[in-house]
């Protein structure tokens, strides 16, 4: 098993940030990611997850292939959310790490996720949530996000699941499909609405608005189990409905 650091400090760890609208992967030629879209790795996990543009189903995705692997892809937001609140993605996942299992750091791999990594005021985090905050900037970078959501696919936990990631409480699972109830390979289209999902993961911390948004994400990793997965991702989008 390769040892993490939380999801939400890989933006600290990407080179060269380009921040802007989400740029939809069908836009895209050949087999490379748009450039807008980072793929993150970190150096004490040699083996990365492999990202690819395909056409599959007749429309352009990304292929995400695991095999004992791990990496990010990140695209770093740099305009206001508050009026497109709404987050809309599509994705297909085909094979599912083995003995995966959300609640311990062993098992934390996943088929696919999509994470959404907001910005709180300092001053509204508990103080040892701040402390701990305030280090990771000092180590890492002063833009540092303080809190995810990520959407996953998971292997066996039961659709509408939360929970903390095994890592950090700092990020939010919410199992959106489970190869449990027999949803994979088929494509599902996904829309959630920021403000309510936020204030279910976080409560009040954002206070009455949606804290803005600093990177989309998305995964597929397969490092603490050493087994494989493989899913795909089509367009990711942010609107006002």
């Amino acid at each position: 098993m390769m040892r993490r650091v939380p999801l939400f400090t890989l933006l600290a760890l990407s080179a060269a940030a380009i921040a802007g609208p989400v740029t939809p992967f069908s836009s895209a030629t050949g087999a490379t990611l748009p450039p807008s879209w980072q793929v993150v790795t970190l150096p004490k996990i040699p083996r990365h997850t492999q990202y690819s543009l395909v056409r599959i189903d007749g429309r352009v995705a990304v292929k995400a292939e695991a095999s004992a692997s791990y990496a990010n892809v990140i695209h770093p937001i740099g305009i206001d959310v508050s009026e497109t609140p709404v987050l809309r993605f599509a994705w297909r996942a085909d094979r599912f790490p083995d003995n995966s299992d959300l609640r311990t750091r062993r098992g934390d791999d996943l088929a696919a996720k999509v994470c959404v990594l907001f910005d709180i005021p300092l001053d509204r985090l508990r103080t040892v949530d701040r402390a701990r905050l305030e280090l990771g900037r000092r180590l890492f970078d002063p833009k540092l996000p303080s809190a995810t959501v990520c959407y996953v696919w998971d292997r066996q936990m039961d659709s509408g699941t939360w929970l903390p990631n095994a890592y950090t409480n700092r990020v939010r699972y919410l199992v959106l499909r489970s190869a449990a109830s027999g949803e994979q390979g088929r494509w599902f289209d996904e829309r959630r609405d920021l403000r309510n999902d936020f204030t279910q993961a976080f409560g009040r911390e954002g206070g009455d608005r949606l804290p803005p948004v600093v990177a989309i994400a998305f995964a597929t990793d397969a490092d603490n189990t050493g087994s494989s997965a493989l899913a795909y991702y089509g367009d990711i989008e942010l609107r006002a409905e």
